[in-house]
């Protein structure tokens, strides 16, 4: 039987990422693809022990339906550690989600009818898919090695009326993305118009460059959402993750009026406990609660009691800092392998912390990147990061969190021969 396609939001396009993971479970498989912590830097014994206390004091609480806003003491505790990153917080601005990519698409749903979304690529490919779900057109933003110029964002219309429902720069795909050619615009107010806009920005250690937005860009680009009514949509999953310890000041402050943060603790704890969470005002929370409730009624309860236990229990500070130690010594045993083969296959930048290398090329990445599951490695061809394919077929992404130096020196040796392969030598 024939089906047939009942919503557009069915054509929305799939994540490569999750699409390569398929061949994670493999046994002869070194994955260089996802964007996993290391599992053997996963807390087991601290989450164990965090569950065991949960359930054995408060397993009636912990079982039973929560609140949609989320464990109070949890988002005290999410407040508190935002205020002591610079950016003052009440428990009342934080939103506890089902990770922060529920967190975007409640963003979606909250802001976008149709919409514009101003971001730079590449770009990580779950924000794609929950724009395009809400309708979004996405425009791509020039950059330089500082991120979004200067020049690029005052382009962007200061207010919504000035915003076209279509660019002639190129076609989009899936009728979603599109390059930025915008002419300068007028004031209206954009809920009125209908044609809200998002500046979406992951200014540290952004996914799948590793690539950071340094301070004098980022107090240019306050400057310019502070005369526009756009809203501003800072995801900061890596910020933990620079190799020296230290942290960049939120792009968010100093611009909170339309201002929204994303946060999460997938990269930092554990994945699994799909904890995330979103700061905005208490006013904007409370708009957004009812869609939330319409989705899931609230985050696992359970999860977050554990989640709230086990960082009362153990020292955060010290655990990241094992992890910034490993990351950052299987980042340089890549970078060491990339450099010994002497081929082109090299990082465009050596980034200063995260989870991730963005290899440039003279083949194309897509036949780089079904030659490599051929040869026993996975990693993502940069077209999965771009709006037009084949601006990204000359990079490719690879993850050195989740793999020991043993499995990444015999995923390059395995990389290698796939590129001698497509290159036929």
């Amino acid at each position: 039987m024939e089906l047939k396609t009942l919503t557009p939001r069915t054509r929305i396009r799939r994540s490569a990422v999750r699409d390569i993971l398929a061949f994670h479970n493999r046994p002869d498989m070194i994955s260089l693809a996802g964007g996993l912590p290391d599992p053997d830097s996963l807390p087991v014994a601290g989450i164990a022990r965090s569950a065991q206390y949960v359930l054995s004091r408060y397993g009636g609480i912990a079982l039973q339906y929560g609140t949609t806003e989320g464990f109070h003491p949890l988002r005290e505790y999410i407040a508190s550690m935002i205020s002591r990153n610079g950016l003052k917080t009440a428990p009342e601005q934080i939103l506890i989600t089902s990770g922060s990519q529920q967190a975007m698409d409640l963003v979606g749903r909250y802001l976008l009818t149709s919409g514009q979304v101003f971001t730079t690529e590449p770009m990580y490919n779950g924000a794609v898919q929950s724009f395009e779900l809400q309708g979004a057109t996405i425009h791509s933003l020039a950059c330089d090695e500082m991120g979004p110029t200067v020049e690029a964002l005052r382009k962007i219309p200061k207010y919504s009326k000035g915003i076209p429902e279509e660019s002639d720069a190129g076609p989009a795909f899936r009728g979603g993305f599109r390059s930025l050619s915008v002419p300068s615009g007028s004031r209206a107010s954009a809920e009125k118009e209908g044609q809200t806009r998002i500046l979406y920005l992951l200014p540290t250690l952004g996914n799948p460059t590793g690539a950071i937005i340094p301070e004098g860009r980022r107090q240019e680009i306050r400057k310019i959402l502070q005369d526009s009514d756009q809203w501003l949509l800072e995801e900061d999953p890596y910020g933990d993750l620079i190799f020296d310890g230290s942290r960049l000041p939120y792009l968010s402050q100093g611009s909170e009026t339309r201002s929204l943060l994303l946060g999460s603790f997938s990269k930092t704890v554990s994945p699994s406990l799909r904890i995330g969470w979103l700061r905005a005002s208490e006013e904007e929370i409370q708009e957004i609660v009812p869609l939330k409730q319409a989705m899931d009624l609230h985050t696992n309860l359970l999860s977050q009691m554990i989640l709230h236990r086990f960082l009362e229990d153990v020292d955060l500070d010290l655990h990241l800092s094992r992890l910034r130690q490993i990351y950052r010594q299987r980042m340089e045993a890549a970078l060491g392998y990339l450099w010994d083969a002497n081929l082109p296959l090299q990082p465009e930048t050596v980034p200063v912390g995260g989870m991730f290398l963005w290899i440039k090329t003279d083949v194309d990445t897509d036949a780089l990147g079904r030659a490599g599951l051929e040869e026993g490695v996975a990693i993502v061809p940069g077209s999965a990061f771009f709006s037009r394919a084949e601006e990204g077929k000359r990079h490719f992404r690879i993850n050195f969190s989740a793999v020991s130096v043993e499995e990444i020196r015999q995923g390059m040796e395995r990389l290698v021969r796939a590129y001698h392969r497509i290159r036929g030598s």
